[in-house]
């Protein structure tokens, strides 16, 4: 038995809509952006907004600079890393945090122990300020979640204790 090739037919898909310009976009002629041709009849012009610039004046690097050293907590290794850095101000970061990583990996542990120490004295004086900044905060008790009345006349309350339907009864808390 021999099958007849069929022939196939040809299919009309949905014609791509495109600008005068065979473009997929198009300018808007009342606020002149451009649009997806497909988007246009949805497209709202609005008017521009202008950006408000603040008339401030530049802020020094140095005091950003200060605020972020004394913001953060740093390991041992970063601590070493950046006393390297000062003293070989070659220009290649590449090389310096090479000989660094390498200069560490050899070190000894009482080579290391100075640096420990930095590092630990920077990060007491961050948890310091931590601290200040907690108690300085205002706290306000909220106290309606927390109320002992809660569960009583709420009968959507879940309760977290749950029984056991293998047990005899016995109360699991979870």
């Amino acid at each position: 038995m021999v099958y007849q090739a069929r022939t196939r037919k040809r299919v009309h898909g949905i014609q791509i809509r495109r600008g005068p310009d065979g473009s997929a976009f198009q300018k808007c002629e009342i606020c002149g952006i451009s649009v997806a041709v497909a988007l246009a009849d949805m497209h709202e012009c609005e008017p521009r907004k202008d950006v408000k610039k603040l008339k401030c004046g530049p802020r020094s690097a140095s005091v950003v600079k200060e605020q972020r050293k004394i913001d953060q907590p740093r390991s041992a290794f970063r601590v070493f890393m950046e006393e390297l850095v000062k003293t070989n101000m070659d220009g290649n970061e590449l090389e310096v945090d090479k000989k660094g990583f390498e200069t560490w990996k050899n070190m000894t542990r009482e080579e290391r122990f100075l640096y420990f120490m930095k590092a630990d004295k920077i990060n007491l004086a961050y948890l310091k300020l931590l601290r200040r900044e907690e108690n300085d905060m205002q706290w306000r008790a909220d106290d309606e979640a927390d109320s002992a009345e809660v569960g009583k006349y709420d009968w959507n309350y879940e309760y977290d204790d749950y029984y056991d339907s293998e047990s005899s009864g016995d109360l699991i808390l979870a």
